[in-house]
């Protein structure tokens, strides 16, 4: 029981958005240096997980401690609220998983050679990764939310990641991805445009005021929508990498539909569930587009 709650806690639907950053980045690298270099591969995807991860257990800890997880939610059950963690525990295991996917960074930054720009960048993922449900503004609740996932997960993991494979194969940065970056946020961000949607209710009653609880759901799924809509249409227009993306635009306009209809858990499952896989398929193809121009 308690291994289960501690896998659930993780959210493993979610880790694909430490994955796909860390690859679309890498293979526009890839593109300008024919290189990879696997062992920075493997420390950014590693850094992503692990600041993902703290992030979930501190989510899971300082929801608890603010109400926002009671009862009447009808999202999945969180491992402290339900008593399967005890909140201490959850709380130390936070800073645990933080603390080591800072050490994980700064061994990228060694390898890397990548100076104060990427220490900033790690020191400014566990900050945020802390500040996103705890401290006196805590983002969340600020409606900051999306911001900060389309910020770290886009605008910071995608550039940040091929950043450090041009420095392994000894190539000025240039050419940065920003579309690639943006289109990567977007759809990463309507995992929690899924989440904010379907808590609306509950979190405005304990001051969680995220964008869907301050506009409503209407906007919640327009959102959605917009953001297929960018990733999936006007993204892959300008950027011949992300062609690929247009095969997924009717899917994820069904899921915005979907969304604007969901009204239970199991509704909501699957719109989650389909959103992850969205997110796959857009970094697979979009690895896909650039490895076949």
């Amino acid at each position: 029981m308690r291994a289960a709650a501690w896998l659930s806690a993780t959210r493993p639907r979610t880790l694909v958005a430490s994955l796909v950053p860390v690859a679309v980045g890498t293979a526009y690298a890839w593109r300008q240096t024919a290189e990879i270099s696997w062992i920075s591969f493997a420390l950014c995807l590693c850094f992503a997980s692990l600041m993902q991860i703290g992030a979930n257990f501190a989510n899971d800890y300082y929801d608890f401690r603010r109400g926002a997880d009671g009862q009447d939610r009808i999202g999945p059950t969180r491992a402290v609220a339900s008593g399967a963690v005890r909140p201490r525990t959850m709380k130390i295991c936070a800073f645990v998983v933080l603390s080591m996917g800072f050490i994980v960074g700064l061994g990228l930054l060694r390898v890397s050679d990548g100076g104060w720009p990427l220490l900033a960048v790690g020191a400014a993922s566990v900050v945020c990764a802390l500040a996103y449900t705890s401290g006196p503004w805590p983002l969340a609740y600020l409606g900051l939310g999306d911001l900060f996932v389309i910020l770290f997960f886009g605008l910071v993991a995608v550039p940040v990641t091929h950043f450090v494979q041009l420095r392994a194969a000894g190539v000025d940065w240039e050419q940065v991805p920003w579309i690639p970056a943006f289109g990567v946020g977007f759809v990463i961000n309507n995992l929690l445009l899924v989440n904010n949607h379907r808590d609306a209710k509950t979190d405005r009653l304990v001051g969680k005021l995220t964008l869907v609880a301050r506009f409503g759901r209407p906007f919640g799924h327009s959102a959605y929508l917009a953001a297929v809509v960018f990733a999936m249409l006007i993204f892959p227009l300008l950027e011949d990498g992300l062609r690929g993306g247009l095969v997924l635009l009717p899917g994820g306009v069904f899921l915005g539909y979907r969304l604007s209809q969901a009204n239970d858990s199991r509704n909501y499952s699957f719109v989650f569930a389909g959103t992850a896989a969205l997110i796959f398929l857009y970094g697979a193809v979009a690895v896909a587009g650039v490895i076949w121009l």
